[in-house]
């Protein structure tokens, strides 16, 4: 069985004792068959090539935006706190009080962003692995709203966060540590993209059979072409010579744990005025629990 890139295979016949010789006709639709046989075996060798191929190509381009960027989040950060503590251990006795405590609040904001990083990393091979467990409970959208931007505090400098729940919305039975680091995760996003000054909307309301969380930000926008490869592992748009910091798991990570819980994740953009982005969380409304009422006093 030969082809132009070389013999595919061997096919051998065996014929009775007694049968005659096969007919030149016989013969022609025997190496017709043949041929048509060492085609496919071809096409299937070729096929599965390109897919090795781009396995491989896939593999290698995983690999190095890894690199980049583990190279990049945990050089930068660590620069920063070898840095001030070594300036605290050269120097600390000649500088002031609020000097000092400037450095140790790099110390720890960095130190904080090393461990963001590092969560990511485990919870981005967790959701791969199939091994991220839910612990369910149910959970009032206020309160995980609340916790959310409690621990985003530091980190919106001198931008203002808008708060918009609806009233009487239905509990959503979910992982309530999972589902805050989806929110945090946003709103850090939020944060990197908008400009100082910016006011960021939280949004939460009902609609159909889903709560729609959203975080909304006034900053410049994604281009059309990279409105679902934001959720793609360690992509980050790029504006010119500008590179805002970042690994590019925050949103393959919201996704990822946002199906997990059987919803979805979506990205908007522009909101108005030809900027902003809106990313949403869908979380499917279940049947509510049973109020229990007080039991009755016990008679004296």
């Amino acid at each position: 069985m030969k082809t132009v890139q070389g013999t595919v295979g061997v096919l051998g016949v065996q014929f009775p004792a007694k049968a005659s010789p096969l007919a030149p006709e016989q013969r022609r639709l025997l190496d017709a068959l043949l041929d048509q046989a060492a085609v496919a075996v071809e096409r299937a060798n070729l096929e599965r090539s390109m897919r090795e191929a781009r396995v491989y190509a896939e593999t290698e381009k995983l690999r190095a935006a890894l690199l980049s960027s583990v190279s990049h989040d945990l050089r930068t950060p660590l620069a920063s706190i070898i840095g001030s503590i070594t300036s605290l251990l050269s120097y600390g006795k000649t500088y002031s009080e609020s000097v000092r405590r400037d450095l140790m609040v790099t110390i720890q904001e960095e130190a904080e962003r090393l461990n963001r990083f590092v969560g990511n990393l485990l919870d981005m091979t967790k959701l791969e692995s199939g091994a991220l467990e839910l612990k369910r409970d149910w959970v009032v959208i206020g309160e995980l709203i609340g916790a959310a931007i409690e621990r985003i505090r530091r980190h919106n400098g001198p931008r203002r966060i808008r708060i918009e729940v609806a009233p009487n919305l239905p509990m959503v039975r979910v992982d309530f540590v999972l589902m805050e680091q989806v929110l945090f995760n946003l709103l850090d996003n939020a944060i990197k993209y908008s400009p100082p000054d910016s006011t960021i909307r939280l949004t939460a309301a009902r609609l159909g059979k889903e709560v729609v969380i959203e975080v909304i930000d006034e900053g410049p926008g994604i281009p059309p072409e990279d409105i679902e490869r934001v959720f793609d592992k360690f992509h980050r748009v790029r504006r010119g010579d500008r590179q805002t910091v970042g690994t590019g798991l925050g949103l393959s990570i919201c996704r990822g744990i946002a199906e997990a819980h059987g919803g979805s994740i979506t990205a908007r953009s522009p909101v108005e005025g030809g900027h902003g982005t809106a990313v949403a969380i869908h979380l499917p409304v279940e049947a509510q629990p049973a109020l229990h009422s007080p039991e009755p006093a016990a008679a004296r």
